[in-house]
C-alpha cells in the first residue's frame, strides 16, 4: 500500500530525462552487474509491439494470477502515479520501497560518475534497473515487461525471457525505428532469443514475413495469429466485447473481456494464447474455460475507452499513433454510431500529428478540437494554434473546456491523442465527478 505521509522524492532524477531514448544495452548491462545482474533472476515474459501491449500485458497478467502465480508488471508510461510502473499482483510498489531503491541507485550513480559507460543513462533505465532489482528480490514466479520502444535496444531487452511476445506493427517512431513496417519489425524482433517461445497478435504480411524469418533462424517456436489461434468478434457493445477462440491446445468456445473496442478481442485472445503456451512449456495445468472467462471479466486498463462519466459520457483513449487511431474510431463508429461525438485531441512531438488529425476529421458526426497540455514533449500552444488555423479547428485550454463542457442530448466526449496527456486530464475529470 502506498504510504500517504511519504512523498517520493524525485529531484535527481531529472537529470536522467530525456525527450528520445538513448538505444543501446551497454549502460543497463553496465548498472546492473553492480547490482549483481538481478535481470537474471527474473522469469521474464518480454512483451514488444507498435499497440496493445497494455491491454495484453494487464489481462495475461489477470490469467497468471488466477492460476495462483505471484506476478510483477513493468509497464510505461504511468497514467495515475510514478509508482504505477511497477506492480505485483496488481498492487504498486509502495513510496517507501520506491524510495529505499531510488536512494540506493543514487548513491550507487555518484560513486560512479567518472566512468563513461554512465554517460548518457536516462530515467527509463534507472526505472527498468529498479523494476528488475525489485522483483528479483521478491522472488517473483514470472516478470512481464514491457518494451519501452522497438526492442533491439531497448533497456528491457537484458533479460533471459522464458516467453516473448509481439503484439502488432505499425508505423510510428519512425525517425528512430526506420521508415517502414519491415524495418520497425526487424527492431521488433529483437526481442526474440534462441529457442525461446514466441507467440505473435494480428500483424500485416510485410511485418509477419520478418519476424517469422528471424524466429527461424533463431529456432524459436512460434505461435501466429490465424495460423496457431483464431478469435472471431462476436458481439461489441458498451459492457465489452465477445469472442469466440480456438487454437490447438483449446477447443473453440465464446469469451467475454470487458474492456471496450473490437481490437480488444484480439488482445484478449493473445493474452490466452500466451498462458497456454506459457503453461504447457512448463508442465502446468491449462486454465479451465470458465475460469479464462471469469478473469477476462475482470480486467481494467485505464485509459484505453475508458468511461470516467456516464452523464455526460466522457471516454478517454491513449491511442496516440495512425495504427491506434484506426481501431479506435472503427469501435467509435461501432458502438456510438448514432451519437454525437467531441474530440479532444493533443500529442507529443514524436506523432503524425498531421496524419491524425486527417484520420479524426473523417469520423462522422464528430468535431474535432485541439489543446495542448504542460509537458516537454507536447507541441506548443503556438504550434497547435497553427495545425488549428491550417485545419479550420479550434484550439482551446484543456481544463477551461472541460470545466464548461456540457453535452447536447446523448453526446459523447471523446479525449485522446497521448497518455502523458490522459495522465493529467484523468485525475482532474475523476476529481470533478466525485464532487458531483
Amino acid at each position: 500500500m502506498k504510504t500517504k505521509e511519504h512523498q517520493l522524492d524525485l529531484r535527481w532524477l531529472e537529470a536522467y530525462r530525456s525527450q528520445d531514448p538513448h538505444f543501446g544495452l551497454e549502460r543497463m548491462e553496465a548498472l546492473l552487474a553492480l547490482r549483481g545482474n538481478p535481470h537474471l533472476d527474473c522469469r521474464v515474459i518480454h512483451v514488444a509491439g507498435t499497440n496493445g501491449k497494455g491491454s495484453t500485458i494487464a489481462t495475461l497478467s489477470q490469467l497468471l494470477r488466477q492460476a495462483g502465480l505471484r506476478v510483477g508488471v513493468f509497464t510505461s508510461p504511468y497514467l495515475i502515479h510514478y509508482n504505477d510502473q511497477i506492480t505485483i499482483n496488481g498492487e504498486a510498489i509502495s513510496d517507501q520501497d520506491l524510495q529505499t531503491y531510488l536512494d540506493s541507485y543514487q548513491q550507487l550513480l555518484q560513486a560512479e560518475q567518472s566512468r563513461a559507460i554512465f554517460q548518457g543513462l536516462t530515467e527509463f533505465e534507472v526505472m527498468t534497473a529498479i523494476a528488475y532489482d525489485y522483483f528479483a528480490h521478491e522472488e517473483l514466479d514470472y516478470v512481464i515487461m514491457e518494451v519501452g520502444m522497438g526492442g533491439r535496444l531497448d533497456s528491457t531487452n537484458v533479460c533471459q525471457p522464458v516467453l516473448t511476445a509481439i503484439t502488432s506493427i505499425g508505423l510510428d517512431h519512425v525517425a528512430l525505428l526506420g521508415p517502414d513496417l519491415a524495418s520497425i519489425a526487424r527492431e521488433k524482433a529483437g526481442i526474440i532469443k534462441p529457442g525461446i517461445p514466441l507467440v505473435l497478435g494480428k500483424l500485416e504480411a510485410e511485418a509477419s514475413q520478418v519476424i517469422e524469418g528471424i524466429a527461424i533462424q533463431k529456432q524459436a517456436p512460434i505461435t501466429a495469429y490465424d495460423r496457431d489461434y483464431q478469435v472471431e468478434l462476436e458481439a461489441s457493445c458498451i459492457s465489452g466485447q465477445s469472442f469466440s477462440y480456438h487454437s490447438s491446445k483449446r477447443e473453440t468456445a465464446s469469451y467475454q473481456v470487458a474492456l471496450l473496442g473490437h481490437h480488444q478481442a484480439r488482445n484478449a485472445a493473445l493474452a490466452i494464447s500466451i498462458c497456454d503456451v506459457l503453461f504447457e512449456r512448463e508442465g502446468r495445468e491449462l486454465l479451465s474455460r470458465e475460469l479464462v472467462d471469469e478473469t477476462l471479466h475482470q480486467v481494467v486498463w485505464p485509459g484505453r475507452m475508458e468511461v470516467v462519466s456516464k452523464n455526460p459520457m466522457i471516454l478517454l483513449d491513449g491511442a496516440h499513433n495512425p495504427h491506434a487511431v484506426v481501431p479506435l474510431i472503427a469501435s467509435l463508429r461501432e458502438l456510438f454510431s448514432s451519437q454525437k461525438k467531441t474530440i479532444l485531441f493533443t500529442c507529443i512531438r514524436t506523432k503524425a500529428l498531421e496524419e491524425m488529425l486527417i484520420q479524426w476529421q473523417e469520423l462522422e458526426n464528430s468535431r474535432l478540437i485541439l489543446t495542448t497540455f504542460e509537458d516537454p514533449r507536447a507541441y506548443s500552444q503556438e504550434e497547435i494554434r497553427a495545425a488549428a488555423t491550417k485545419h479550420q479547428l479550434e484550439e482551446v485550454n484543456w481544463q477551461e473546456f472541460l470545466q464548461n463542457w456540457q453535452a447536447e442530448g446523448d453526446e459523447l466526449l471523446i479525449v485522446t491523442g497521448s497518455l502523458y496527456f490522459l495522465s493529467q486530464v484523468r485525475p482532474y475529470l475523476l476529481k470533478t465527478e466525485k464532487s458531483n
